[in-house]
C-alpha cells in the first residue's frame, strides 16, 4: 500500500471513530432525555383526596424539584408527556431542561407573558422539534388529517386543575418578516379576546390546514402550541440553499364546562385554499392568492 493510501486509510479511520462517537453520544443523550422525563411522570401523584375531574393531580415533588413548574402537557398518539415550565423570559428554555442543565432539547415552556394559573384568553406553549420523538417533535403529525381524526383533544393541566383541549387548527407561518413580504402573523399575543378575536380567528381560518368541527368563541381559553418545521426551506436540485423559519401551530379551546369531550372526526375536511407566508408561493413559482389581503395586528391591550 502506498503512503498516500495509507494516510487517507488513517484519515477515514479517524473520521468513522468520529462519526460512531457523535452517533454514540446522541443516543446516550437521548436515552438520558427520556429517563429524566420518565421517572419525572412517576413523580405525579393522583391522589385519592382529588374530589372531582377538573382537580390537579398532586405536583408538588415536580415543584420542589424546579420552581418553574407550572403544569404538564400529554398529546395521545405522540410521545408527548412533559412537565411545562416558564421563567421570566422565552430565552432559558430553548437550551436548559427541566432540571437546569443545559440540553439542546430544551424543555417544554409556556410563554413568559401568560398566566400559568387562571391561563389568559391565548395561552403560548413552546417546544423544539428535535426531528426525532422527543419534546414537540411528533406534534408534526397534526399535518396530517388523518392523525388529526385519531386524536383530535388533548391534556394540559396547571396546578391547580385538569383541562381538555379540543383542536380547532393547525397552520404554518414564519417567525421571519422578510419570508412573508415584510409581516408576521402574530399568534403568540396573549390577549386574543374582546377586539382581537375576531380578527384572530379569521386569520387562523384562512391559514388551517384542514377545517375540524370544533366551535370556538370569544369567551373561550385558548391554547397555542408551537414548534419549529422546515416546511419552507428553500432547496436547488436537492441540496437545500436556505433555511427558513417556519413555524407548525396547533390551536386548541378548552373543553366547556359540561361539554362532552367527543369530537365529530367525520366532517373535518381540507382547506382548499390554504393561506401560507409568501415565501411558500415563491418556493414553487406560484402567484399568492393572498398576495392583497389586509395585513392583520392584534390590538395591544394593558393589562
Amino acid at each position: 500500500m502506498g503512503k498516500g493510501k495509507k494516510i487517507i486509510l488513517v484519515v477515514c479511520i479517524i473520521v468513522f471513530i468520529c462519526c460512531s462517537a457523535l452517533l454514540l453520544k446522541t443516543v446516550v443523550n437521548e436515552y438520558n432525555n427520556k429517563k429524566m422525563y420518565e421517572e419525572l411522570s412517576n413523580l405525579v401523584s393522583t391522589s385519592e383526596n382529588i374530589d372531582d375531574e377538573t382537580t390537579a393531580p398532586d405536583y408538588s415533588a415536580l415543584y420542589t424539584k424546579n420552581s418553574d413548574f407550572i403544569g404538564w402537557i400529554k398529546v395521545p398518539n405522540t410521545s408527548i408527556n412533559y412537565p411545562v415550565l416558564q421563567c421570566d423570559n422565552n430565552d432559558y428554555y430553548l437550551d436548559y431542561n427541566f432540571e437546569k442543565k443545559r440540553d439542546a432539547r430544551g424543555a417544554i415552556f409556556m410563554d413568559y407573558r401568560n398566566n400559568p394559573v387562571n391561563l389568559d384568553s391565548n395561552t403560548i406553549i413552546y417546544g423544539h422539534n428535535c426531528y426525532n420523538t422527543t419534546m414537540f417533535s411528533e406534534l408534526t403529525k397534526y399535518q396530517n388529517i388523518d392523525f388529526y381524526k385519531t386524536s383530535p383533544v388533548f391534556e394540559f393541566n396547571t396546578v391547580e386543575r385538569t383541562y381538555k383541549w379540543k383542536i380547532y387548527g393547525v397552520f404554518i407561518t414564519t417567525a421571519k418578516p422578510e419570508e412573508d413580504d415584510g409581516y408576521v402573523f402574530n399568534y403568540i399575543y396573549p390577549y386574543m379576546d374582546g377586539e382581537n378575536f375576531e380578527g384572530f380567528i379569521n386569520e387562523i381560518d384562512k391559514r388551517r390546514l384542514y377545517v375540524t368541527d370544533v366551535d370556538i368563541n370569544d369567551d373561550d381559553k385558548m391554547l397555542i402550541l408551537s414548534t419549529c418545521v422546515r416546511n419552507l426551506d428553500t432547496y436547488e436540485k436537492g441540496i437545500k440553499t436556505y433555511k427558513a423559519d417556519a413555524r407548525l401551530v396547533v390551536v386548541a379551546r378548552a373543553v366547556r364546562d359540561g361539554e362532552s369531550e367527543e369530537v365529530n372526526v367525520k366532517n373535518v375536511h381540507n382547506n382548499k385554499n390554504i393561506k401560507y407566508p409568501q415565501i411558500y408561493y415563491d418556493n414553487k413559482n406560484i402567484e399568492n392568492p393572498y398576495k392583497n389581503d389586509e395585513k392583520w395586528y392584534p390590538k395591544e391591550v394593558v393589562k
